[in-house]
């Protein structure tokens, strides 16, 4: 199954892209980010004066000869980041290809985060338990293709904006959120107002599918919601669609402001552009990746 996920073709065109932060909350740990710490590092910062218990192997024996004063080099400290991965699993996100595309970006982002050294986690969950799985180096990389995949169409019926926080680790550096956003804006809203004090880096990635954003029903249709069950008759004329149309514009306007709001980078993601256009071209273009 995870080959069909996500086969090595894919994981190849990712080469050597890696996650960008401006966040200050990197791990304690050595990795491959610069932090604003001076540290053991071979990248040159700075020369600070000389005090007493100070290793006298950094001390710069060229510029005392200059100056007749002992300064310290200083060293560029590169630590890891904290990538924390967060997918909608309640049930409008199994229609239409939309969570086969979203755990395919999950992978991917895992993929990139395990890649460049940095501690990479996933959460979810269903109606019977919760997934969760973290690791650190690239050797991991088939496993959590293997994680992901290998959680079943998605089921459930909670609320994602209910029950995100709980699912998020305590200290994260980049925190990716990949949903289809449909619950209500005051939902969404209640839950922005919190992340911030989580992650002072959140991405926000909206799925949308082709049915979608061009509904092709005509006539008297029985809809049922995927997530309650309740059924709606419909008829279905081209007024019922300019007016789904514009109410779904009219959401996704508002997705939008509310993320701006509380500082949280959002990217529309279309099923149909295919995962490699979104993390490749989307992702470098908004600078959350290089």
């Amino acid at each position: 199954m995870s080959s069909e996920l996500f086969p090595d073709r894919l994981a190849k065109r990712l080469g050597a892209l890696s996650i960008v932060s401006r966040s200050g909350r990197l791990g304690h740990h050595k990795g491959t980010h610069r932090s604003r710490k001076t540290g053991s590092s071979l990248d040159f910062s700075d020369f600070r004066e000389y005090h007493p218990g100070d290793d006298l192997r950094h001390i710069d024996w060229n510029v005392y000869a200059r100056t007749d004063k002992p300064f310290i080099k200083q060293f560029l400290d590169e630590q890891e980041m904290r990538i924390h991965i967060l997918l909608d699993s309640t049930k409008s996100m199994g229609m239409d290809g939309k969570w086969d595309y979203a755990r395919q970006l999950a992978i991917a982002l895992g993929h990139i985060g395990l890649k460049s050294g940095d501690t990479t986690s996933f959460s979810t969950w269903s109606n019977e338990q919760d997934y969760f799985y973290r690791r650190k180096g690239s050797v991991h990389r088939a496993s959590i293709t293997k994680f992901i995949s290998s959680i079943d169409t998605p089921s459930s019926t909670d609320s994602f904006t209910d029950r995100a926080l709980r699912h998020i680790p305590k200290v994260v550096t980049v925190l990716f959120i990949i949903t289809d956003g449909l619950e209500e804006t005051a939902k969404w809203e209640h839950l922005f107002r919190r992340l911030p004090g989580i992650c002072g880096d959140i991405r926000l990635l909206t799925v949308h599918s082709k049915p979608e954003e061009t509904p092709e029903y005509e006539g008297d249709v029985r809809f049922i919601d995927s997530e309650s069950g309740a059924g709606v008759e419909v008829t279905v004329t081209r007024r019922a669609v300019q007016d789904y149309l514009a109410n779904k514009s009219a959401h996704e306007a508002q997705m939008t402001a509310l993320a701006g709001k509380f500082g949280i980078h959002l990217i529309r993601a279309a099923v149909a552009d295919g995962v490699m256009e979104t993390v490749t071209k989307k992702m470098r273009h908004a600078g959350w990746l290089r």
